[in-house]
C-alpha cells in the first residue's frame, strides 16, 4: 500500500543521482513535489479502503464475542482494540489528507519558477540590447571621423585619377583594421560613387535615392536600418554615413557623403545566437532584435523581416526592461523584453525580446 510513494521517493533520489551534481530546475522540483502528492494521496486512498476491511472485519468479530458468551470474552477485547486502532488509522488519514498542501507548493514553486526565469531573461534581453548600442555607437563615431579624412576631401574636390586611387588605399587600409565592415564608399553630392575600399566594380555607380544617402544632408550624418545592399552583393547590412566637408570642418560647403556597410547580419545573429542559457533551454528560447513595429532584424529562430505580434506587446514595448506571460503563435510563452538605453550619444531605438516556451 506504500509502493506508489516508495516509487516516487525513489525516482527522486533516482532523478538526483542521474544529475550527477546539476541543479534541478524549479520545474522540475515542482513536478516532483506534484507527483510526489499524486501518489501520497492514492496510497492514503488504499490506507483507507484497507481501514474499511478492518473496521467490517472488528465489527463483525465483536458479533461473534457476543454470541459465543463466556468464551467469546478474550476474543472480545481483540477485536474492540482492532476498532480502536481502525479509528485512529481514521483520524490519521483524515489529518493527514486536510494538512496535505503539496499541490499549492507545486504552484507556488512554479510561479516562483516564472518569475526567477523571466527576469534572467530579462537581465539577458537587457544585456544584448547593450551590446547592440554600445557596437553601433562604434560605427556612428567611426562614419563621422572618416568622413574629416583629408584623403576623401583632397579625392571629391580635385577628381584626379591619384587622389582616388590614393582614396581607395587608405579605405582598403581601414577596412584591414575595422573587419566589421563589408565596404566603405565615398560619393559626390550627385550620389555618384567615387571610391570604394573593397568593391571598384561600385565606382559610377548612383546612390542618391538611397536611404543613408539622403538622411546624411538633413544634420550631417544619415543611417540605414537592416537592409539587403546592393554595394554589399545583396548582404543584410546596417550604412552609416556622413556628408563630406570642403574645408574639413563644420561651416564648409558640402562636397559628398562617406558611407560605412556594416556586416548587420554576423554581427547580430552572433548575440541573439549565443545566448548564456544551458543548451535544453535554448532549445526552447527563441532571441529576437527588433524594431518599435516589431519587425524582426536579428532572430535565433532565422526568420529576419517577420513581425512579432502578441497581446500586450506596445505595453511591453514602452517599458525598458520587463517580462509577461502571453501567447505567441499560439504556445503559451514567458516574453522578456529590454529597450535600448543607448550609450553615450547615441541610442539604436531597437528592442530586444527573449521568448520561452512554458510547458
Amino acid at each position: 500500500m506504500d509502493m506508489q510513494v516508495h516509487d516516487a521517493a525513489s525516482t527522486i533520489q533516482g532523478k538526483a543521482n542521474g544529475r550527477k551534481g546539476k541543479e534541478a530546475t524549479l520545474e522540475e522540483i515542482a513536478d516532483l513535489a506534484y507527483r510526489l502528492t499524486d501518489n501520497t494521496v492514492k496510497a492514503i486512498d488504499e490506507i483507507e479502503k484497507i481501514n474499511e476491511e478492518i473496521h467490517l472485519l472488528a465489527v463483525n468479530a465483536l458479533i461473534e464475542a457476543a454470541r459465543a458468551g463466556e468464551a467469546g470474552k478474550t476474543f472480545s477485547v481483540v477485536a474492540s482494540y482492532m476498532s480502536e486502532l481502525n479509528k485512529k488509522v481514521e483520524s490519521i488519514t483524515r489529518r493527514i489528507k486536510g494538512e496535505m498542501n503539496m499541490q499549492e507548493l507545486s504552484s507556488a514553486i512554479m510561479e516562483q519558477s516564472v518569475i526567477v526565469k523571466g527576469n534572467r531573461l530579462a537581465d539577458i534581453a537587457l544585456t544584448n540590447i547593450d551590446i547592440v548600442d554600445r557596437s553601433l555607437y562604434e560605427r556612428a563615431s567611426d562614419v563621422t571621423w572618416w568622413a574629416h579624412d583629408s584623403y576623401a576631401i583632397e579625392a571629391l574636390k580635385s577628381r584626379s585619377r591619384d587622389s582616388i586611387r590614393n582614396l581607395e588605399k587608405r579605405l582598403a587600409i581601414i577596412l584591414d583594421a575595422y573587419t566589421v565592415y563589408h565596404d566603405i564608399v565615398v560619393c559626390d553630392v550627385d550620389g555618384n560613387v567615387v571610391a570604394s575600399g573593397r568593391n571598384a566594380m561600385l565606382k559610377g555607380r548612383n546612390c542618391k535615392d538611397a536611404e543613408w544617402f539622403r538622411t546624411a544632408f538633413r544634420n550631417r550624418f544619415g543611417f540605414e536600418s537592416v537592409h539587403h545592399s546592393p554595394l554589399a552583393d545583396n548582404r543584410l547590412v546596417l550604412i552609416f554615413s556622413s556628408v563630406i566637408k570642403d574645408d574639413n570642418g563644420s561651416s564648409g560647403n558640402t562636397i559628398g557623403v562617406l558611407a560605412n556597410i556594416f556586416k548587420w547580419k554576423e554581427f547580430a545573429q552572433r548575440i541573439v545566437e549565443n545566448i548564456p542559457l544551458p543548451e535544453r533551454e535554448k532549445r526552447h528560447t527563441r532571441a529576437c532584435i527588433t524594431n518599435s513595429e516589431g519587425v524582426v532584424l536579428a532572430d535565433s529562430a532565422g526568420r529576419i523581416f517577420d513581425v512579432m505580434e502578441f497581446n500586450g506587446r506596445n505595453e511591453l514595448f514602452s517599458t525598458a526592461r520587463d517580462f509577461m506571460v502571453g501567447e505567441v503563435k499560439g504556445r503559451k510563452c514567458i516574453v522578456a523584453h529590454a529597450l535600448s538605453q543607448g550609450y553615450e550619444n547615441y541610442a539604436s531605438g531597437l528592442h530586444s525580446l527573449l521568448i520561452q516556451e512554458l510547458f
